[in-house]
């Protein structure tokens, strides 16, 4: 039988970059290559660092003008158009701030994203967000400087909004999805179901380590056993 052809457009969680001991960004020792050498599924990583929406959509467009010849597609969007110019908020943290992406262009471009693939033919696979642990998030976009930290709270009134307005972008992910009749991949869930989720994610609070990017494999392994897309027994 021939392989699936899967082609993962995504940002970092997709490209599997966490941080190593010396707080650098790093791949993570498991990685897509475990799904396709075990299961029998070819796999195309196209995710890239820092990648939003609205990049995602040039990437895809260049992709499908060269070779469209995958029959499935991994979409996973939200986390850096849900964040903001922290800089900028720190600096004049009184003024209104709107993440990168605000959330109706993000579902807008999303949904586009989403039909552009299905009237190709491709099947699209979404998945939603890692969950975000606000404190360490707050310590590592503030580089544990406390004028800082104090300036975004000050935008923020509360710690747990970093949390709640990312948790936002996460369910329009799922709302794009049910929408449009996507298979579904809660890695979500799978982090919060864990006994301590922000033990499966790195001090940045937004990536997960190693122990966490296992989670999401495991996530996508079932994923491809139980649709059959995966040739292995």
């Amino acid at each position: 039988m021939k392989n699936k052809k899967v082609t993962l457009f995504g940002d970092s969680l997709l490209k599997g970059v966490l941080l190593d001991k010396n707080n650098r960004y790093a791949f993570a020792d498991i990685n897509w290559g475990y799904i396709q050498n075990e299961l029998g599924v070819d796999i195309s990583n196209k995710s890239r660092f820092g990648c939003d929406v609205t990049k995602g959509q040039k990437i895809i467009n260049d992709v499908l003008s060269i070779d469209d010849s995958f029959d499935v597609a991994v979409v996973e969007y939200g986390g850096n158009d849900s964040d903001y110019l922290w800089d900028k908020v720190a600096k004049d943290p009184l003024q209104k701030h709107n993440p990168k992406t605000v959330l109706p262009e993000f579902e807008q471009k999303l949904d586009c994203i989403v039909k552009q693939l299905q009237n190709k033919g491709k099947k699209v696979v979404m998945m939603s967000l890692l969950p975000l642990e606000p404190n360490r998030y707050l310590k590592w976009i503030s580089k544990n400087d406390k004028q800082t930290s104090d300036n975004i709270m000050k935008f923020l009134g509360d710690v747990e909004i970093i949390y709640r307005r990312q948790e936002m972008y996460s369910n329009t992910v799922t709302k794009v999805a049910y929408k449009n009749g996507c298979d579904f991949v809660d890695v979500r869930q799978k982090f919060l179901q864990s006994d301590n989720f922000p033990d499966l994610m790195c001090l940045d609070g937004i990536h997960a380590n190693e122990r966490g990017q296992q989670v999401i494999i495991n996530a996508f392994v079932d994923y491809f056993k139980d649709t059959k897309l995966a040739n292995a027994n």
